[in-house]
Formats: structure tokens, C-alpha cells, sequence
């Protein structure tokens, strides 16, 4: 062997062993419990069906469970085909009309593990403004997907998204290089770059593409309790624009949150199942297994684990898979709470008046005044868990949607809106919607005092009895 081929072979060798050795590769690649399959090879592209894995490689040594490794750092299953009725090449229109109600309150809105809503473009092309509305609308319809979900186990489970004051999930707009967004490890590699690096954020990616359908990082940790891997960030779910949606992107966030590990009971080897209908499933590389409809319903494609056997169970048998291994409904990037409570119904009383708010008429635009308790029909409210206060059919309302100080309170149909949203801290006995509170206008505590919002303070005139 001549010397140059010597020094070639020299070079070689000690590239893997700083590789193997370096302390980032150690950080990333912590190869936990799990289960050890076969490495799945690369498949062929299909970039028709955003089939691409440019930047993937087969798993080594077991760090990714036999799922693919991203070129610089992290597990991923791979890319998804577009779902029935989406094309990777035909980009999804904004909405007509994008109206949910807020997502469910956590906290300040930022501190804890929470999932970022990003939507991410080159240089050139931004459609923010047009689809601003419709990035929120389907980041809640991700959030119904997992709460419903959780309903049929009974239990409640939110995404922990980054929210604004009025608890809707925050979008960013970002812009990174035409050539980041050709594959999803560049792309990773960009927003890191960016400093969306994150250890307590899993990044939701609404990208200006249409290289994929949708692909996310998938650890395939099985271990059960906080320490998971799936458990801390950064993580990162790339949705493109041809499959924009609540429902493929429940699906990558899914991945990143641990679904579907290659040992739940009806796993397809690929980290996905195979018992339709269900988010995750369905017959996927290497092994294209069968699929089996236990779930018949069509409409449970929106639903998270059919059987609640195999990824996502808020009540999981003693001894069943989900007991012993990890599952996704334990995630900390999702809030956790048991059966919901019943709603409370009565009157709302004024702490320093002693009197109860009134909807004097059930007509639309009505204001809301105080007035000496009666147990009439307008002061019967109905506090529910899902944010709204009703009464004689119709919602407490923020007039017009506005945030603005002294914004009239009333009744008014019940449409979904945030500004038919309310929260009650029990600790400073505080209403709040859109960032502010109910307040009696001026201090007043008379009959007939209007209702308004205004911000925040600690005087008496916004501080609200409940019903118990």
C-alpha cells in the first residue's frame, strides 16, 4: 500500500471514531431503552407522493430503533405520502372563513414545554398576511384532534402551544434560504441556526414547499415517564403547503411526541399502526403491513389510537402496553387533566355590590348590566369547561371581537370566537377574555351598571363570584 492510500485510510478511520466519540453526537444519539429492529433501508423517492430522502440515513447501532437517521442530528420515521384528497404538488387554499373558538388557557402562554407554530419561507415568497387566519384555525383543529381524542378515554388533553394573550397559538414567520427547505435536515439545520433550538419547544413547521407532505422526528424512546426522549426538545414536524391542515399536522406532531413506537401491539414497523381508522396509521415502509378496520368509523381518521392500546390512552388498563411504555398522553407538551367537570350554573356575583350580572333581554347586542339578584332566567348563567358563559341560550360576548378598554359586554349568539372565551382565576377572582377583564365600568355598584372589559388590575369592581 502506498503512503497516500495509507494516509487516506488513516483519515478515514479517525473521522468515525471523532464522530462516534464528539460530545454532540454522544447528546443526540443517547441511545435509551427501546426496541432494537432491523435498520430499515432507504426507500425509493417517490416525489410525486412527497416521498423524499435526501439528507436521511439507514440507523446505526440501534440509536434510532430502526427508524431512519437525519444526516446531522436526530431519528426520523420518514416522509408521509399525502393522505386521500391532499396533493404534495397543489398547494392548499387559505380558509373562507376561520372562526374556532381559542385554545385551551395554559399558564403565561410561554414558559413550559410548548409546541411553536411556525410558518416558514424562502426569500421572496410570503403569503403570511393571506394565511395568518388559517395557520391559527388549523393549529386548533390539531388541538381538537387531541382533545377529542383523549374525551374517549375520559380524560382532556391541549397542546401546550406558545399563545398570545387572548390563548391563541402564536405563529412566527420566518424566512430561511430556498435551500434549507429542499429536505427536512437542512431545514432543521436553518431554524437552528435561527436559534429555534429550543429544549422546551417542539417546532409545528407550516412550510412554503412542496417537497413533502409532511415529515416529523420520531425517537421511538419506549420508556415510561418524563425522562423520554420524545418528552424534551427541540423537535421538529414539517408540514408542506400541499397538506396543510389540522389533520396531517396532528399526525407529525404525534411523531414527534412518540407515536408510534415499532413494539405497540399493532405497530406497523414503521412507526405507525395498522388498526384503522386512526391519525397514525396506515400500511407504511419497509414492511407495508395489512391494515385491519376495528375502528369502522371513517370519521375516527381524526382520532388519535383507535383502541387506545398503542400510543395515546389518558386511562390506560393496569398492566396494559400503555402502562408499562411510553404514552404520548403522558407528553408534557400536551396539558393533562381527568374527566372534565360538570358546568356550573347560577348567578355571577360582584364581590363589592352584591349584585348579580344580568342579561336583561335574550336579544342579540344586549348589554350586560349589574343588577339585585332575582334568580331570573337572566342571571341563570352556565359556566362550562369549555370556556363559554351562556345564559337563556346565548353567549357573554366581547362586542365586535375587541380587545380595546371599555369594549361593551353582551349577549350574543354563540359562534366559537374568542371573544366568547373566558378564563376565572379563582386566586384573584378575575373573568378574563382577549387579554382583559370583566369590569364593572367606573367602579359603579348600582343597578343598571354596564359591563366592559378593561386591563387588569386589583380593584373590587372586577372581581367575580362564581357559581359553585
Amino acid at each position: 500500500m502506498n503512503k497516500r492510500a495509507l494516509r487516506l485510510l488513516t483519515s478515514i478511520a479517525l473521522a468515525f471514531t471523532a464522530l462516534a466519540t464528539s460530545p454532540a453526537a454522544s447528546a443526540e444519539f443517547a441511545a435509551p431503552s427501546g426496541p432494537s429492529v432491523t435498520p430499515s433501508p432507504i426507500p425509493r423517492d417517490d416525489p410525486s407522493r412527497g416521498l423524499v430522502h435526501q439528507g436521511l440515513l439507514p440507523d446505526q447501532n440501534n440509536l434510532c430503533h430502526g427508524s431512519l437517521r437525519l444526516r446531522t442530528s436526530g431519528c426520523t420515521h420518514g416522509p408521509d405520502p399525502a393522505p386521500p384528497g391532499m396533493n404534495v404538488k397543489r398547494r392548499v387554499k387559505p380558509l373562507a372563513t376561520a372562526s374556532a373558538a381559542a385554545a385551551e388557557c395554559v399558564g403565561d402562554g410561554t414558559s413550559g414545554n410548548r409546541v411553536q407554530v411556525m410558518y416558514v419561507h424562502p426569500p421572496g415568497v410570503d403569503r403570511f398576511a393571506n394565511y395568518q387566519a388559517s395557520f391559527k384555525q388549523w393549529a386548533l383543529d390539531m388541538d381538537t384532534i387531541y382533545n377529542e381524542s383523549a374525551k374517549e378515554t375520559g380524560g382532556t388533553r391541549h397542546i401546550r402551544f406558545v399563545q398570545d394573550a387572548a390563548c391563541m397559538p402564536v405563529v412566527l414567520n420566518v424566512t430561511i434560504s430556498a435551500n434549507a427547505l429542499a429536505n427536512f435536515d437542512a431545514t432543521i439545520n436553518a431554524l437552528r441556526g435561527l436559534n429555534y433550538n429550543r429544549t422546551d419547544r417542539s417546532y409545528s413547521l407550516l412550510t412554503e414547499s412542496t417537497v413533502y407532505c409532511g415529515i416529523g422526528q420520531f425517537d421511538g424512546d419506549d420508556r415510561k415517564g418524563s425522562g423520554n426522549r420524545s418528552n424534551v426538545g427541540p423537535s421538529f414536524a414539517r408540514v408542506d403547503s400541499g397538506c396543510w391542515g389540522g389533520s396531517v399536522m396532528a399526525h407529525e406532531l404525534g411523531h414527534n411526541l412518540g407515536a408510534v413506537n415499532n413494539n405497540a401491539p399493532n405497530a406497523s414497523g414503521g412507526a405507525h399502526c395498522t388498526d384503522e381508522y386512526d391519525v397514525m396509521c396506515y400500511s407504511d415502509a419497509p414492511r407495508y403491513p395489512a391494515m385491519r378496520y376495528i375502528c369502522g368509523d371513517r370519521a375516527h381518521e381524526n382520532r388519535l389510537d383507535c383502541k387506545h392500546d398503542d400510543y395515546f390512552s389518558t386511562n390506560p388498563p393496569a398492566g396494559s402496553y400503555l402502562a408499562t411504555h411510553w404514552n404520548v398522553a403522558d407528553s408534557t407538551f400536551l396539558t393533562s387533566g381527568g374527566p372534565q367537570p360538570p358546568a356550573r350554573v347560577g348567578p355571577i356575583v360582584g364581590v363589592p355590590s352584591k349584585r348579580c350580572l344580568e342579561a336583561p333581554s335574550p336579544a342579540d347586542l344586549t348589554q350586560i348590566v349589574l343588577n339585585d339578584c332575582n334568580e331570573g332566567t337572566g342571571q341563570k348563567w352556565t359556566v362550562d369547561t369549555d370556556g363559554t358563559i351562556r345564559a337563556q341560550g346565548k353567549c357573554l360576548d366581547v362586542r365586535a371581537g375587541s380587545s380595546a378598554a371599555g369594549t361593551v359586554v353582551e349577549l350574543y349568539s354563540c359562534g366559537g370566537g374568542a371573544n366568547q372565551q373566558w378564563t376565572y382565576d379563582p386566586a384573584t377572582k378575575n373573568l378574563k377574555s382577549l387579554g382583559q377583564c370583566l369590569d364593572a365600568s367606573g367602579g359603579a355598584t348600582g343597578n343598571g351598571t354596564e359591563l366592559i372589559i378593561w386591563p387588569c388590575h386589583t380593584g373590587t369592581n372586577q372581581q367575580w363570584n362564581l357559581p359553585s
